[in-house]
């Protein structure tokens, strides 16, 4: 259990890493958002794809339609959404035949979207921002996380208040991942000892003034069973914030199927939608799709990511939302530490018009 998570963990802090490795090659990326008043007029974000017609209002498919959404790792809480909407009969009713594949360490969604493999996919705003000016043409519509559970862990007690505290300190973390290139760079940290993230804990748990990377919603609960209390540093609270489990799917499939985008859209969003009153419920679904996890995990992990789900701007613009401030504030973030070589247009890299409305 523990180290499915932390894999999961490095998967998605090196996406951009592996996107650099593949060269023009698909892998993951992040998401936009749409105007806040509906009578301004629409920007290429939120409008319909150029030279499509705008999906039907119902998001009610004509005829029954099958597609396939690839995760970003295997079965766990940041995906209880889709699949509440499958067991819950949400695709179904907007006549989707939905066949939900998991991820994994070898498994890109990016490359098997860009590829047509799969309609959908997960992935990261900072790794769509990444395999855009890589030439891959993804496209975010909805994030399911307004910022990430990404966090730098310190033993209980010890005097840590601040990113800046930790000069002078061991800690382990992604050391090419661009959450931590923004923290050495904002923070100053140039006195400290950095040691790659392997995805076990043992190293930090022996040491009691070491940090290691996590998240916040499932590290804590995996070193308790080792008698280790911790607190937290959450990543986005440094400012650095891209939007996480982001549906994308691919330019093309955007333009040629725009009311099916829109049901999957919107079904998948009833899922969401469900699952906040029903996390229980939908651990079990979870826990049969991977009994790696168990039923508890799954329900702890359920209650502690809700914040991420449905706090910010998701608590009045609903649960998929997505800002063009938010878009282009991380990809001056990514110009700054040189993870992007160009200002593109960030309106490109993401479209809300599939939200339902509110």
């Amino acid at each position: 259990m523990l180290k499915k998570n932390v894999s999961l963990l490095i998967v998605s802090l090196l996406s951009f890493q592996i996107l650099a490795a593949c060269g023009s090659t698909p892998k993951p990326a992040a998401a936009p958002t749409a105007p806040s008043e509906p009578t301004k007029a629409p920007t290429a974000a939120t409008a319909p794809p150029t030279g499509s017609t705008a999906p039907a209002s119902d998001s009610i498919l004509k005829e029954k339609t099958k597609v396939t959404q690839v995760l970003d790792w295997f079965a766990q809480s940041t995906h209880a959404g889709l699949y509440a909407a499958s067991a819950k009969g949400f695709y179904k009713d907007s006549n989707l035949d939905v066949t939900i594949k998991p991820g994994g360490a070898q498994v890109s969604a990016v490359q098997i979207v860009a590829a047509g493999q799969a309609e959908f996919g997960l992935a990261s705003a900072d790794s769509i921002l990444i395999a855009r000016e890589q030439g891959i043409p993804i496209v975010g519509v909805a994030a399911f996380l307004q910022k990430s559970p990404s966090a730098i862990f310190f033993h209980k007690g010890d005097n840590i208040k601040s990113f800046s505290d930790l000069n002078g300190r061991t800690v382990y973390a992604a050391l090419t991942a661009a959450y931590w290139t923004y923290l050495k760079k904002s923070y100053k940290l140039d006195s400290v000892k950095e040691v790659q993230f392997t995805g076990q804990y043992t190293n930090f748990v022996n040491d009691p003034k070491a940090l290691t990377q996590g998240y916040t919603t499932n590290t804590p609960y995996s070193l308790k069973q080792q008698n280790i209390d911790v607190g937290a540093l959450l990543v986005a609270d440094s400012g650095y914030r891209p939007y996480y489990s982001i549906i994308i799917t691919s330019e093309k499939y955007l333009k040629e199927h725009p009311d099916v985008v829109k049901a999957y859209v919107q079904a998948s969003v009833k899922g969401w939608d469900y699952y906040k009153d029903n996390i229980e419920e939908v651990a079990k679904v979870l826990n049969e799709a991977n009994k790696e996890n168990s039923v508890d995990y799954l329900v702890n992990e359920g209650k502690l990511q809700k914040d991420f789900i449905y706090g910010g701007d998701a608590a009045t613009k609903g649960v998929g939302y997505m800002s063009l401030e938010r878009w282009q504030e991380l990809s001056k973030q990514l110009q700054d530490i040189g993870q992007l070589k160009k200002n593109e247009d960030v309106q490109q890299a993401f479209n809300t018009s599939f939200l339902p409305k509110k």
